[in-house]
């Protein structure tokens, strides 16, 4: 008898076993890559008859068969308008062959318009469906998305996919726009403190780009740069939100401040006017030495904000032949590239004071320290605070390396 209970369970466990592999298997429902139209980027705009316009860019699985040649074209685009972006995508479908999938989406893009209206309906449409991936960058274009998207020509790729996944690395050595993800502004405009995506535009006609006295600055913004040839799409400028409505812009100098006081910068190049010789310039590769350090005290009610950024990197062009790499020359130059950024960082968070765009620096993610309770910290309106707050912004640059020269000797003159 109990010869035959310890079969019978035995049999129970390989039923069990074979039953799991069966219901756990992952085919229910799979789909062949070539049942599947794959979207690489998508775009909203307003529409004109219906709230939103969702421009798509599809990969062409035609550019990649031998048969091909190289004359088809690896991605097209389709746009179409409906009351919302899942009944676009159910309408995509009625003259699209095969169904969408947005698995490999690697970039959501929004008009500038409806950026002003408001994205967080879009937001939580795009993160509550599964197929779009919350590490799907983020960019705010100036102008239409459609314009953009249309316009956008890679002459080195022909993924659209991998041309966004180089772009969004540029960032981190230039400094010159904002590499945000869906997830990351998910939670940041969750928080307290102001929101920052990536600015995108298309290159403006006649455009002869902005000047400034200070060769420091780079005062574009995107589709404002002065160049020829190439790509018509440019990534440079930080679009700045209010809640969910998106209320300014930053220039490309500005991005770069605002990614050093927010801790997250990688390395750029700065060009500094020479302290000795007014019309030379010096070009330094920098890059943050350490998070910044951020200090907070009241004096008689008000807060008092004290920051300090490091940056460490080296020499790469000293036009007037000067010897900066001897120690006291070379704290000549550190010390005039601190008091240029000094006053950039001061300049930028008047601004947005000025502005009304709150705290787009985090220093709320600092001076949480310094409250003991999640209720303390809900009751605290911090914006009102950071509007009443003194800053006080520090940079500690040190010169580390003189790149591949040792000494810069000046052109001997003849007699």
């Amino acid at each position: 008898m109990n010869r035959t209970k310890s079969q019978a369970k035995k049999y129970l466990r390989i039923f069990l076993v074979l039953l799991t592999t069966v219901l756990l298997s992952g085919c229910w429902g799979g789909r062949e890559t070539d049942e599947v139209a794959l979207v690489l980027a998508v775009g909203f705009d307003k529409g004109q008859h219906q709230p939103l316009e969702v421009t798509l860019s599809i990969a062409n699985p035609k550019a990649f068969s031998a048969e091909a040649g190289g004359q088809e074209e690896p991605f097209f685009n389709v746009s179409v308008e409906g009351p919302s972006i899942w009944e676009c995508y159910t309408l995509l479908n009625t003259f699209v062959s095969r169904e969408t999938s947005f698995f490999h989406t690697q970039a959501y893009i929004f008009g500038e318009d409806l950026a002003r209206e408001g994205i967080g309906r879009y937001i939580y449409a795009m993160t509550r469906q599964r197929e779009a991936r919350r590490n799907s960058s983020l960019y705010i274009c100036r102008g239409k998305a459609k314009d953009f998207i249309e316009k956008n020509k890679p002459p080195l790729e022909t993924s659209l996919a991998k041309e966004f996944y180089f772009i969004d690395r540029t960032s981190q050595y230039t400094g010159l726009f904002y590499n945000h993800d869906l997830h990351d502004y998910y939670t940041s405009w969750k928080s307290l403190h102001g929101s920052t995506l990536a600015l995108v535009g298309v290159q403006e006609k006649n455009n002869q780009g902005s000047k400034d006295d200070s060769p420091l600055k780079v005062p574009y913004e995107a589709g404002q740069i002065p160049k020829s040839g190439g790509n018509l799409i440019e990534f440079i400028g930080t679009a700045v939100f209010n809640d969910d409505k998106m209320v300014g812009e930053l220039t490309g100098d500005e991005t770069r401040t605002l990614l050093l006081l927010q801790g997250e910068f990688g390395v750029s190049n700065f060009t500094l006017t020479d302290p000795r010789h007014k019309d030379k310039i010096i070009m330094m590769r920098l890059r943050q030495a350490r998070k910044p350090q951020i200090q907070f005290r009241e004096e008689a009610g008000q807060l008092k904000i004290s920051q300090t950024v490091f940056l460490e990197g080296e020499f790469l062009s000293i036009q007037s032949g000067e010897n900066y790499e001897v120690p006291n020359r070379q704290k000549m130059v550190e010390e005039a590239f601190d008091q240029e950024m000094e006053e950039l960082a001061h300049g930028l968070i008047e601004k947005t004071k000025e502005r009304n765009w709150n705290d787009i620096f985090h220093y709320d993610k600092a001076y949480r320290r310094k409250v003991s309770s999640w209720q303390q910290w809900r009751s605290i309106n911090w914006n009102d605070i950071y509007q009443q707050a003194e800053f006080t912004v520090d940079f500690k640059t040190n010169i580390r390396r003189p790149g591949t020269m040792r000494n810069t000797s000046a052109p001997l003159q003849g007699e």
